[in-house]
């Protein structure tokens, strides 16, 4: 049996009559529905999978009446669903109230809003709910691309509410359209003027309280194994970085995190009494050596405490809105979460030793090891302690031990290693399976250190990152999140090692992609190498553009705003200043637009020109009228004083009057009717006489 199709252009033909052959309110309603859509399009990955799915239903009911032209529901029903939704809102969120409950709600209001849509009051409404959801975009994301796809919808929302004041009749989409665009150019001077000189505050207005349940980016302040590898799989950016100078080789670009030395039930956690600790001075044993690096970071939000740099800063770098401190352990943090794009500066030396020269309290945290976990792997390191000792060496025998047993047996480094058991996982990697990532050989390696009576840690952050040729940046992705270990000497402080260096050596010191890039990865692998030249020119492209964004529209904070104030002459002005200067720039941005406006009106739109000239033969036969006197209003005023112009003269001038109105507010639908209409009428105009 042979079935045969339609061609895809007879189906998009066939789809292009029947849109045409709806009645306008049915042809608006879709275009504003898909608008709608559009501009919660980016919400849905940040709200529960219950409220998008249950919008877009409501969205595609609502589509499917206007095409068939069918009844709304009733208003029960939709207040039946609104009940349902706020109570399921409750119990996801345990809150109507908060970012996230609010803009869940507002998102369901609004395709609850479509579904009774009976009069232009109610597409008001709509409307309103539509541009209050493109700002609420910017609580979730102030990313490039949400701002790209919100211009979209805000054109597509300005271009549906044009469509609702349009005359009656069937006005062609493109009309409101490029009406609503030339509205968003003629408007942008004015916010340009208002962004630059518009008071800023320490923080952006849209960092507000987050919601508790709201997703971290990147690393967390908690470790179990598989945890990095996850992110190995996130090609996002965690932060740009612009050196001033040469940059160090790529075995020293270590990014350091949260440091972890609490291992409870296969998690590992930081030692709280560290907090309690904060300084704002380096710690009193770090002591630094060799040429320091200057370099500037541009983090993106993670809601996180802690602050990457290059191990080991000179000072902790100074952020706009943020107090950056000091732990014992060499982190940085801040005393609230980095809710927004922050950009700092930060001096470090690559060569450094820190940590106390003798054993002491502070230290038995990194020593400690639950009962009964890890048997075998315990074992191991109180032999490689009683072969130390027999060899009269330090704790640096057991770690080269450990990392030439990495380097020289057969270990495998991978993204999917599996899942390991909680009391024994550290024994099924050492012995059994022999395959993890790197947060599994910095586990086994600090286990098997601190079995030897030897302080032992995991550190977690980023090593790497790729140089971006565009813009000349050094971009860390999450996929560089990683984790290595520390283990304490007499005499030497704390020494990095890092496992996965023996095991995969291209890790950490490499030319070409890192690991994520060399295994198949979210579908790329039927495209080719991901870092194919072309690929990898689109990616270093866009990246550049981001940053661009980051750096003259999202950290354009008070800090820059100075500068450019200073530059212009204006040295420390206050609020008062910068709210007058606000003022003022909107209002000449207002009057220039005014102005525009006025001068394209009379030079560009011949229905004004042809209006004016019959006002302009009326007033030289006596009757007199403004630029605001409606054609209908004059037609009425000339009926009244008709004993000024010969009779048939004035109800010429009537029925032009009449003519020239509704051609303006309800012309023909046929384009070539009204062209010819059109044409007629100004020849009808100018051959007019009193």
């Amino acid at each position: 049996m042979n079935t045969s199709f339609p061609p895809r252009s007879a189906l998009l033909a066939r789809l292009g009559q029947r849109i045409d052959a709806l009645p306008r309110d049915a042809r608006d309603t879709l275009f504003l529905l898909a608008v709608s859509l559009l501009l919660m399009l980016p919400l849905f990955l940040h709200l529960p999978l219950w409220t998008s799915g249950l919008v877009v239903a409501l969205l595609a009911w609502r589509a499917v009446l206007a095409w068939r032209s069918a009844p709304l529901p009733r208003r029960w029903v939709l207040a039946v669903i609104l009940f349902f939704c706020a109570a399921l809102t409750l119990w996801e969120f345990h809150t109507v109230l908060g970012r996230d409950a609010g803009v869940a709600l507002l998102c369901v209001l609004l395709g609850l809003k479509s579904l009774e849509m009976r009069s232009r009051r109610d597409a008001h409404v709509l409307f309103f709910l539509g541009f209050f959801t493109i700002a609420a975009n910017f609580l979730f994301s102030q990313s490039l691309g949400t701002a790209l796809v919100m211009v979209l919808a805000t054109w597509g929302m300005l271009a549906a509410l044009v469509n609702a004041n349009l005359p009656a009749g069937r006005p062609p989409l493109r009309q409101p359209l490029l009406t609503a665009l030339k509205m968003m150019a003629l408007g942008t001077p004015a916010m340009i003027a208002l962004f630059m000189v518009f008071p800023r505050f320490s923080a952006p207005l849209w960092a507000l309280p987050q919601s508790s349940a709201q997703a971290i980016t990147g690393l967390s302040a908690s470790m179990s194994p598989g945890q990095i590898a996850q992110l190995a799989r996130d090609d996002s950016v965690a932060f740009r970085v612009v050196f001033d100078g040469p940059r160090p080789p790529d075995r020293l670009l270590y990014w350091r995190g949260p440091v972890l030395s609490r291992f409870n039930d296969g998690v590992w956690l930081p030692d709280p009494r560290t907090r309690d600790r904060a300084t704002l001075t380096p710690p009193a044993d770090l002591h630094l050596t060799g040429q320091p690096v200057r370099y500037t970071i541009t983090l993106q939000p993670t809601q996180q405490t802690f602050v990457f740099a290059l191990d080991a800063p000179l000072a902790a770098p100074k952020i706009e809105g943020y107090q950056v401190q000091w732990l014992p352990d060499l982190q940085l943090v801040t005393g609230r979460p980095l809710d927004h794009l922050a950009r700092y500066t930060v001096e470090s030396s690559p060569q450094f030793r820190y940590g106390p020269a003798r054993i002491n309290s502070g230290l038995r945290a990194d020593l400690a090891l639950p009962a009964g976990f890890d048997p075998r792997s315990v074992a191991l390191g109180e032999q490689l302690a009683a072969q130390a000792r027999a060899a009269g060496q330090d704790g640096r025998f057991v770690a080269q031990a450990l990392l030439s047993m990495f380097r020289n047996q057969p270990f495998r480094y991978t993204l999917d290693p599996g899942t390991y058991g909680k009391r024994d996982g550290v024994d099924q990697f050492l012995f059994d399976r022999r395959a993890g990532f790197c947060e599994h050989y910095a586990q086994a390696f600090v286990v098997v250190m601190r079995a030897a009576g030897i302080p032992a840690r995991i550190v977690t952050g980023y090593q790497g990152g790729r140089f971006n040729p565009v813009d000349n940046t050094w971009v860390v992705r999450q996929s560089d999140a990683h984790a290595w270990a520390e283990y304490w000497l007499p005499g030497a402080g704390w020494v990095r090692a890092d496992p996965t260096a023996a095991v995969d050596p291209a890790r950490i010191d490499r030319s070409g992609a890192t690991l994520a890039a060399r295994e198949p990865l979210l579908g790329m692998a039927a495209l080719g190498p991901r870092d194919a030249a072309f690929v990898l020119q689109l990616r270093n492209r866009w990246d550049a553009l981001n940053n661009a964004w980051n750096q003259w529209v999202l950290n354009y904070g008070s800090n820059r705003q100075q500068d450019l104030l200073r530059k212009l002459g204006l040295q420390q002005p206050d609020m008062a200043t910068l709210a007058a200067l606000a003022i003022a720039a909107l209002l000449v941005a207002t009057a220039l637009l005014g102005a525009l406006l006025a001068l394209e009106r009379r030079r560009t739109d011949p229905w004004v020109q042809t209006y004016a000239l019959l006002r302009r033969k009326l007033e030289q036969a006596g009757i007199n009228s403004t630029d605001s006197t409606a054609p209908r209003a004059l037609a009425a005023y000339l009926s009244a004083q008709h004993a000024a112009l010969p009779s048939h003269a004035a109800q010429a001038a009537i029925t032009l009057l009449i003519q020239l109105e509704r051609w303006r507010y309800a012309p023909a639908p046929d384009p070539a009717q009204r062209k010819a209409q059109w044409a007629a009428l100004r020849r009808a105009v100018r051959r007019w006489r009193a």
